[in-house]
């Protein structure tokens, strides 16, 4: 079962388009091989915790609310060994690892999603880990044999998008978009939380309400694309659109 012709064709889409959407690559990577879901992240690995910087994926909204719902102690040792990985790694190698991986794997059978997936490691810039996981619905008898035949051109296909994300090949109005929509007010309120104030310190600098400092965060996030206050934080920063102490 191999999707060579999906791999030219999306080949052939990436190096004609002069500005990648992700949500516009993983529509036409779900059509040309078959996957359930696609998921693109890069992140700062510290021994103190994982800091996403670009994530973007394909994944329902309830899953997204349970897998937040779970505990850091849950989620970040499987974080940090997939932006960790050196080689490719199927779904299977977490499954037996830890306690942690098993309520994970757990997760997956309850809610459901397709069981069978891969994390690609891809070339980040240096203090920075990437990565592509994919999922599929296959029976299990077809699992192995669809990655033997299916691996190099997923893994190709992964790289040559990230490459497209990090050197800004992405399109006029989606680069500029965060800097145009975000007020004034949004970019300070992201800044003095990229300085680890509260909500309420925030607005007590500002002089206006704890409720109104929450409705810009808000508004940040949507347009920022992002779940979290800190995602926002780091989006903002990779943007451009604020700058933090110690930014070079």
């Amino acid at each position: 079962m191999t999707y060579q012709g999906g791999y030219f064709d999306l080949l052939d889409w990436l190096e004609s388009e002069k500005g990648v959407r992700p949500q516009q690559f993983f529509r036409r990577m779900q059509k040309a091989f078959g996957l359930a879901n696609l998921l693109y992240a890069e992140a700062t690995v510290t021994p103190a915790g994982v800091r996403l910087h670009r994530l973007h994926h394909t994944f329902t909204p309830v899953l997204v609310r349970a897998v937040r719902a779970l505990p850091d102690h849950v989620t970040r040792p499987s974080m940090r060994a997939a932006f960790n990985a050196i080689g490719v790694l199927d779904w299977s190698w977490f499954a037996d690892r830890t306690i942690e991986a098993q309520t994970l794997h757990q997760l997956s059978e309850d809610l459901p999603i397709a069981l069978h997936g891969v994390i690609y490691p891809l070339p980040a810039r240096e203090g920075r880990s990437a990565l592509m996981a994919i999922n599929s619905s296959l029976p299990s008898a077809d699992w192995e044999h669809y990655r033997r035949q299916n691996d190099p051109y997923l893994h190709d296909l992964a790289a040559r998008f990230h490459a497209a994300i990090v050197t800004g090949r992405t399109p006029r109005s989606m680069s500029r978009r965060g800097r145009s929509e975000l007020t004034a007010r949004e970019r300070e309120a992201l800044t003095w939380a990229a300085a680890g104030k509260s909500y309420w310190e925030t607005s007590v600098i500002l002089g206006i309400s704890e409720r109104t400092v929450r409705f810009f965060m808000s508004n940040a996030r949507r347009k920022l694309n992002v779940a979290t206050n800190t995602q926002a934080v780091a989006e903002a920063v990779w943007r451009g659109l604020i700058t933090t102490t110690g930014d070079e």
